[in-house]
């Protein structure tokens, strides 16, 4: 299972960044069906009635003793039941559902959740809004998708196999003991199903294993390529629909945190593995809250992205404003049509269900903004000054619990368990900005993250990464690793500008050798890249400082100092401290 969470974590992302998001039905509650029971001589469920349109799990009948393996659908029915989810705010591109085998043996049928696999459906954009549990349901012989009984076109389906394909489960039929290995099942059950893209032919189910990284890279390929190829994609709804959104303060499963691991991003070059360690240890002992700072450009916002997709499968991102008041964050009095005035909840009372990212938040005055939670992050409920009714003095004011209620008064927030504060702080900007006060840092588990410890090898390895190596380069030297730790001696960056460099080059200079020195033409390109790249960065550094950095870049690209070079000089000493 060692790529399920990195998968979706990258498709939250993904879908996160076109403003989408995608559903996860029957995730919840482990391994556990809850109330819905498998009728083991049947292979099905006991209760068609309760069970069959939205089931918890996509249900197969796998015959371990036949050669091959064969798998098959428990109903003769054309239409199958796939599970639930929640379209009421007109933003999901995406289903996941779990496949669960029933196993055939002397005992009956068997269900088996250790050896479950996962199957997904990709949108072309955004579903129109429906309910808070609309049913999908799948025509094995037609490969259509259904929503609440008609048409949904998809682009994209795949079988995802999240164990180990040796592994094996004993199965006793007819006397015997047979070995039942996961890869033969889940090569049963993908041929057992045949799917139809939107405006393809019908064609069985691709497979992708999961427990390999070549299987996870191969699967968000083929998303990205879909997606691509699809064409502009529906845009997310502006309208709920007439059954909106789940409850706020409905009661979800939280997060066990204690057997869940937030992966390493392998997109994410760089990061030592320790800001992982401890992200983990953090959440595993209790820290609910995280804050991300380091120097600017290392990744910080990505990685706080990426641990608020591996906890949930919806986050708000906002990026800190000196602009900002209580009332942007938790909400306020305003106008509300009529002449009247009334409590407009903020952005994350409005978001009170899912984590709240909170980039470069010591822009913002922080206790300021984030005052009203201070009690909130210790434990106790926090009474906001502001009346239901403003104009009854008597009236009850508003309120925030600490923590996730079964039932809440209208005057209210409760947050959920997926609730949390990750925010990021760039620490070059610390002393310069607003200071958090010490009661509101230690409500954070705090989480360093450093540039790479090895500068030139992560330009290497990103060359290599992103294909842009040179047939019969030499590897020899690597100026822009020599310019960017030039840099660092002076001023600490990460590698976003420095990726940013790279791409600006490549277009300026298709042809360009980023291993070996540069021709005279080639250092007017890096010349551009550093003054559009680094250069903004590096305002009020002293002027001896100034020429260390100018000397280092003059002695990276290996040539005496040109025009260009002389320029660039001549700017970074006139923005450079007397």
């Amino acid at each position: 299972m060692a790529y399920e969470t990195d998968f979706y974590s990258w498709f939250s992302t993904f879908l996160k960044d076109e403003g989408l998001q995608f559903s996860k039905s029957g995730f919840k509650g482990g391994s556990s069906l809850g109330k819905h029971e498998i009728d083991e001589e049947e292979g099905n469920w006991s209760n068609m009635n309760y069970s069959g349109g939205k089931p918890p799990r996509w249900l197969f009948q796998v015959n371990a003793t036949s050669d091959p393996i064969k798998a098959r659908y428990p109903d003769k029915v054309d239409v199958i039941g796939l599970g639930g989810s929640n379209t009421a705010q007109g933003d999901k591109a995406g289903l996941a559902v779990r496949v669960l085998p029933l196993i055939k043996s002397d005992a009956g049928y068997e269900p088996r959740p250790e050896f479950e696999a996962n199957a997904i459906f990709v949108f072309h954009g955004a579903l129109s809004a429906g309910s808070s549990s609309d049913s999908f349901s799948f025509n094995r012989k037609t490969g259509e998708l259904y929503r609440m009984g008609e048409p949904q076109p998809y682009i994209f389906a795949a079988l995802l196999g999240i164990h180990e394909p040796a592994e094996y489960i004993e199965v006793d039929t007819d006397g015997e003991t047979h070995q039942l290995l996961y890869e033969a099942m889940m090569d049963a059950i993908s041929a057992a199903v045949s799917v139809r893209f939107k405006g393809d032919d019908l064609h069985p189910i691709e497979f992708f294993d999961l427990a390999d990284e070549d299987g996870l890279e191969r699967l968000k390929d083929a998303v990205e390529l879909a997606w691509q190829s699809a064409g502009p994609a529906t845009p997310p709804s502006t309208e709920n629909g007439d059954n909106v959104a789940t409850d706020p303060y409905d009661v979800d499963e939280p997060v066990d945190l204690s057997a869940i691991t937030i992966p390493e991003d392998g997109d994410l070059l760089g990061i030592d593995p320790a800001v992982y360690r401890q992200i983990n240890a953090a959440l595993r002992s209790g820290k609910q809250h995280l804050m991300f700072y380091g120097p600017p450009g290392t990744g910080k916002t990505s990685i706080a992205r990426w641990v608020a997709s591996s906890l949930s499968q919806e986050w708000t991102l906002i990026t800190g404003s000196a602009d900002w008041s209580s009332q942007d964050i938790i909400g306020g009095y305003q106008p509300i049509g009529g002449g009247e005035i009334g409590f407009v909840p903020g952005v994350l009372l409005k978001a009170f269900d899912q984590p709240l990212i909170i980039d470069e938040l010591n822009r913002c005055d922080i206790d300021k903004v984030l005052g009203p939670l201070f009690t909130v992050l210790s434990g106790q409920e926090s009474t906001l000054p502001y009346r239901v009714d403003v104009s009854d003095k008597d009236s009850p004011q508003y309120s925030i619990l600490p923590r996730p209620a079964t039932s809440v008064e209208s005057y209210q927030f409760a947050p959920s368990h997926d609730w949390r504060l990750i925010a990021t702080i760039n620490s070059i900007d610390k002393a310069a900005l607003y200071q958090m006060s010490y009661a509101l840092t230690r409500r954070f588990g705090w989480i360093f993250v450093d540039v790479p410890a090895d500068l030139t090898g992560f330009v290497r390895a990103y060359i290599q990464k992103t294909d842009l190596a040179k047939p019969g380069s030499t590897d020899a030297s690597c100026p822009l690793g020599e310019i960017w730790t030039g840099v660092n001696a002076v001023r600490v960056i990460g590698p976003a500008p420095i990726i940013d460099m790279i791409k600006a080059m490549i277009s300026l200079d298709p042809d360009i050798d980023f291993m070996t020195l540069p021709s005279s033409d080639q250092v007017v390109t890096y010349i551009d890249a550093i003054s559009m790249f680094i250069l903004p960065m590096l305002d009020g550094i002293l002027a001896q400082e100034a020429e260390q950095i100018a000397t280092a870049i003059i002695n990276a690209l290996g040539v005496e100092p040109t025009e260009a070079a002389a320029e660039l000089i001549e700017r970074l000493m006139r923005g450079a401290a007397v």
